[in-house]
Parts: C-alpha cells; sequence; structure tokens
C-alpha cells in the first residue's frame, strides 16, 4: 500500500503525540514538515494520518527535528553548557522523547548561577507538547517535565 501524500496546508494527526496539525511544508514524498501550536516537527507519511482540525491560529515559532526511533534515556543532564547549547539540547532530547512515547523526563541542569535553569524554564514554557514542569523536590537542581 503506499504511503498517503500531503499537501502544504493539509490538516494532519501526528500519531505518536495524538494531537492534530497543520502540513508546514513538503520535504520529500515521505516526510514532512508538520505544525503543531508554535511548534515545528518533522515526520514522515506513516507518522501521520488526515485530520478535518482547524487551522492553527499562529505561525510555529520553534522547530524540532525527527530524530532516530530508539528510547532515549530517560534524562538529559546539562552540565558544562551554555544555555544556547543546553536549549538546543533539550529540543532534540525532548523531540526524541515525544516521539518514542515517554511522558516523563528528567532535564538535569544543575544549580549555579540558574542562568541554564531559567533559559530551560523558558523554552519548556513555549512547547506546547509540555503538559507540566517543576523544580524536583529532592534535587533543586533538576527539573521534572511532563509530556
Amino acid at each position: 500500500m503506499a504511503a498517503t501524500r500531503y499537501a502544504e496546508g493539509s490538516p494532519v494527526l501526528v500519531h505518536s503525540l495524538k494531537k492534530t496539525g497543520l502540513v508546514y511544508a513538503v520535504l520529500s514524498q515521505d516526510r514532512y514538515r508538520v505544525a503543531i501550536g508554535s511548534l515545528l516537527i518533522t515526520c514522515r507519511s506513516v507518522e501521520l494520518s488526515p485530520s478535518v482540525a482547524n487551522k492553527p491560529s499562529h505561525k510555529p515559532t520553534t522547530e524540532i527535528i525527527a530524530a532516530s526511533s530508539h528510547k532515549p534515556p530517560a534524562s538529559i543532564d546539562l552540565h558544562g553548557m551554555t544555555v544556547d547549547q543546553a536549549t538546543r539540547a533539550v529540543e532534540a532530547y525532548l523531540n526524541r522523547a515525544i516521539l518514542t512515547g515517554l511522558l516523563q523526563v528528567k532535564i538535569v541542569h544543575g544549580f549555579g548561577t540558574g542562568r541554564v535553569q531559567s533559559g530551560v524554564h523558558t523554552l519548556l514554557s513555549t512547547l506546547s507538547v509540555v503538559r507540566a514542569f517543576r523544580i524536583n523536590d529532592l534535587n533543586p537542581g533538576e527539573t521534572d517535565v511532563y509530556l
């Protein structure tokens, strides 16, 4: 059976996220960039199905590219990274976590100056796929994230 082809602007359901979005760009005959709220995610056609959802009201601001399908570890350690490096690493990590079905992850940022923690929390607050996040009660150098 041939994979379904989608045009730019087509409403689709992203199976791994159980969320609807719009095809933002056609990358190849099997790969699409899909906008879900402010998030851009790259998917293969087998990960999508047609949807009748309404179009998002604004352009995406965060882009996350699909990675390999193996399950990532339940945490990511950001020690020694700058804020920019840490936020890029968290975006890539969350992309893998979401696509493989993890519902909770831990971000280890430490609590030195607080700049990395602040940058990560700012990023998390902008991602529609993040249901909630909070500082770990037992370790203030970690943030628990619920997807």
